[in-house]
């Protein structure tokens, strides 16, 4: 080029023009290279020393030898051939090259490139700037020799800081043998270019300059692992379903891309189908009778290091990834149960809300022990009138005693009465302590295998801890306390029938005298008993109600906000805040998540549905719904909380709520609140519900979820997008997510929408054909003439996606 670099030595700027395959040399010759042209003015002679001829071998040696002729004679010996010295003096303005490129023979033929090095040389000042500018902004690829991919990483981030073209392959130079440690030597090149081998293949790094070029030692390819399907084998032609003979797969063998492979084909030429045998064949669930019994394989790699394994259909294989069947989405969101569990599970919360087993048995056995003091107490009066009745009938009874003896008798019979009182205390306490002694040896022996571990772990655990003696509490039960307790009820006997003998010549009726005396005092121990037991049911009344359901109630609150937190924090991680993400996969996850994507929990409390759940544990003759609301005046999930924590005036142990319905309470509220209180998984957008957003949006937002889920897992097979989705998502955030997501998982996709299947910028298009029911597939990269014209018949818009691809990259 006619422009110059240099501060001690000049070096020209090189102008590079790579021309496709398809081009022949005469026509390179002819149309280009013949239509350049140039003119040199050699000496103040301007008759004899012009020259403006165009470029020609011919004109190019008589140029060298005007030059070598207006050179002092004895200076020539130290120049070239005419040839020679023509040529290296031939420089040319960028407008006369561009100019010759302007040919439509050679449209869409050639690419352009000029040297960094020599382009960096040329001086950055207020006469040059905009002219240096314009001769890297005017080519397609910068060039340069790095001496290592540091090297490259910082000549290219010099061209970002200048705002310039930075398309930079780091290529070998020829100045060297490859065995030379220079930099500029054959074979010093890190560049790797995904594509065909072809002048089409080498053209896409204009098109998508950072999916397909990498500047690096080692290949691309491996930088991130997937596990993708390499190839489909069907050994022989084969009836595809089992009761349909008109169809079958052709003979061949399909491979597949591990980055995003596009089937697409006309209707009823088998593209779908494809997909949803492999589906069938792997596990998923389909609705058509698909032979499965053939001799079809299909080849898989767990690491793209490792060779394939091929599974075989007929063996019904189990291969992990992710099927997403033609309108399965629109289905789903159509369904909102099912739309909101997938949602949960997706984000990682696999469990329902559901009452703990081991929380339900302490509910339950709380509430049998409620009901067992209601029987106790009489529930049909108040445990403190009937305890008021028996203390009146046993002081009734005691008044008898005094009554009936004598001052003569008094002492005796007094210490006779406080000996049957004493004695029936005993044989209380005799009884007890066997219903102890009972209660230790059946917990003891249900508790055996435990006591037993429990000794082996103290044996192992070696602290010099005793092992545990399971028979120490009934033995001293059985050797010491009994044996006193019989001692002393045997001295108690003695004495009364001292007091007996005592008696034995009174004249009165002394046996009726003691007979009264006893079975009153009878009486009164066995009311005494009584108080004792309503005393006791009253301490566990009390019990029940200020700490048992008190703590129920406070672990239902904090369970259920558990949950709703539980949600919210898997969310969090899902979207990757959490300080351990890997870097990548957090970009990545913000590609993918719309930042206005939120979830949320929502506990709903349905006031009526509780209502009613209690009205079927009650007599409709006492209850209605308006005289629950009346009575419980529960509206509210915060009314629900007040009620089962006693906080409000009116609670679930509050004195004008009759048995029957505290029954009923305690085994819905407790032991069943889950059937009135849910969790609702609340997806939105902007603020806005989920529910209230079209199929299509609700679609995109599904398959977001799904995507980010198992972003770096599995193969993804998702039949034709297009009809879940809108197509704004598809043109505008779909295709971004495609190219990014393709580098960490195989996508394989059917799709008759050409900018999804062209600007995802395919590394593989498999064509669909049906030959008189015979299917059959071929495959090549969007670069491939064949495959780019079938794209442009097949798809809708194929021909204007192409050029809006390449309009956008400012592609002639």
């Amino acid at each position: 080029m006619a422009k110059f670099g240099g501060n001690n030595k000049f070096r020209r700027i090189n102008y590079h023009v790579i021309f496709s395959n398809e081009l022949t040399p005469d026509q390179i010759e002819q149309q280009f290279l013949y239509a350049l042209s140039s003119k040199y003015t050699l000496s103040p002679d301007k008759t004899t020393t012009n020259w403006s001829r165009i470029i020609t071998k011919q004109s190019l040696e008589d140029l060298g030898k005007q030059i070598i002729d207006t050179i002092p004679e004895g200076e020539r010996k130290n120049y070239g051939s005419p040839l020679e010295e023509g040529f290296n003096n031939l420089n040319l303005e960028s407008s006369d090259i561009e100019q010759a490129l302007n040919n439509d023979l050679l449209k869409n033929k050639y690419i352009t490139a000029i040297g960094k090095t020599e382009w960096d040389e040329l001086k950055w000042n207020d006469n040059s700037i905009a002219s240096k500018k314009t001769i890297i902004n005017s080519v397609d690829i910068v060039f340069t020799a790095a001496e290592n991919v540091e090297a490259y990483e910082k000549a290219r981030k010099s061209l970002r800081d200048a705002n310039v073209n930075d398309l930079l392959l780091d290529c070998s130079d020829a100045h060297h043998f490859a065995d030379s440690t220079d930099k500029d030597r054959l074979g010093n090149c890190n560049t790797w270019i995904k594509a065909d081998p072809t002048f089409e293949g080498l053209k896409q790094i204009l098109y998508e300059p950072e999916e397909r070029v990498r500047i690096q030692k080692d290949n691309p390819l491996y930088d991130r692992d997937k596990s993708p399907f390499t190839e489909i084998i069907i050994p022989n032609k084969t009836n595809i379903f089992t009761d349909d003979h008109d169809i079958s797969f052709a003979q061949q063998t399909i491979p597949l891309n591990s980055g995003l492979v596009s089937i697409i084909g006309g209707r009823g030429t088998g593209k779908s189908i494809l997909i949803s045998f492999i589906a069938a064949a792997f596990g998923k669930e389909s609705q058509q009778n698909f032979n499965l019994e053939s001799d079809i394989a299909i080849s898989r790699k767990t690491s793209l290091s490792e060779n394939a394994k091929e599974f075989k259909v007929k063996e019904k294989p189990k291969v992990p990834f992710m099927y997403i069947a033609q309108s399965q989405i629109k289905e789903l969101v159509q369904d909102k149960n099912k739309f909101s569990q997938n949602i949960r599970e997706t984000i990682g919360v696999t469990d329902e809300y559901k009452l703990s087993s081991e929380f339900k048995t302490r509910v339950e056995n709380a509430i049998t022990e409620y009901e067992n003091i209601i029987r106790t107490t009489n529930e049909d009066d108040a445990s403190e009138d009937k305890e008021k009745k028996i203390k009146d009938e046993i002081k009734r009874y005691q008044d008898f005693i005094t009554n009936i003896t004598s001052e003569q008798n008094k002492v005796k019979l007094e210490q006779y009465k406080k000996n049957i009182e004493e004695s029936n205390v005993v044989n209380t306490q005799i009884e007890e302590i066997q219903n102890l002694k009972s209660s230790i040896e059946k917990f003891t022996s249900e508790n055996n295998a435990n006591i037993s571990d429990w000794n082996e772990k103290l044996k192992d655990l070696d602290v010099n801890i005793p092992s545990i003696d399971t028979n120490n509490i009934t033995k001293y039960i059985e050797e010491t306390v009994i044996p006193k307790l019989s001692e002393k009820q045997s001295k108690i006997q003695e004495e009364i029938e001292k007091t007996k003998n005592d008696f034995k010549d009174y004249t009165g009726d002394v046996s009726s005298l003691l007979s009264n005396v006893t079975e009153y005092q009878t009486k009164v121990s066995e009311l005494t008993k009584q108080i004792e037991v309503i005393e006791q049911a009253k301490r566990k009344y009390e019990k029940i109600k200020t700490t048992d359901f008190k703590t129920f109630g406070g672990d239902i609150k904090k369970d259920i906000n558990a949950y709703v937190k539980k949600v919210e924090d898997k969310w969090k991680e899902f979207k990757g805040e959490c300080e351990t993400i890997d870097k990548n996969k957090k970009e990545l996850l913000d590609i993918i998540l719309d930042k206005d994507l939120d979830i949320s929990v929502d506990v709903n409390f349905d006031a009526d549905k509780m209502y009613n759940l209690l009205l079927e544990k009650l007599d409709g003759r006492k209850y209605n719904e308006e005289k629950l609301q009346g009575i419980l005046k529960i509206k509210t999930l915060d009314d629900y909380y007040n009620f089962i924590l006693q906080k409000s005036d009116i609670n679930v142990f509050s004195q004008s709520i009759k048995n029957d319905l505290r029954s009923a309470i305690l085994n819905l509220f407790f032991g069943n609140y889950t059937r009135f209180i849910t969790h609702n998984i609340k997806v939105t957008q902007l603020g806005k519900n989920i529910t209230k957003l079209s199929f299509g949006q609700q679609g995109t937002i599904y398959l977001r979820l799904q995507i980010a889920a198992k972003m770096f897992s599995e193969t993804i097979i998702y039949d034709q997008p297009e009809d879940d989705l809108d197509n704004d998502f598809i043109t505008n955030e779909l295709v971004g997510i495609f190219k990014q997501i393709k580098q960490y998982r195989q996508v394989i996709i059917v799709s008759h929408n050409a900018n999804l299947v062209v600007n995802s910028d395919s590394e593989q298009v498999i064509i669909a054909q049906n030959d008189e029911g015979e299917l059959k597939y071929e495959s090549g990269s969007l670069e491939n003439p064949n495959i780019n014209q079938k794209v442009c018949q097949i798809l809708e818009g194929g021909q204007s996606a192409f050029e809006k691809r390449e309009h956008k990259y400012r592609i002639r």
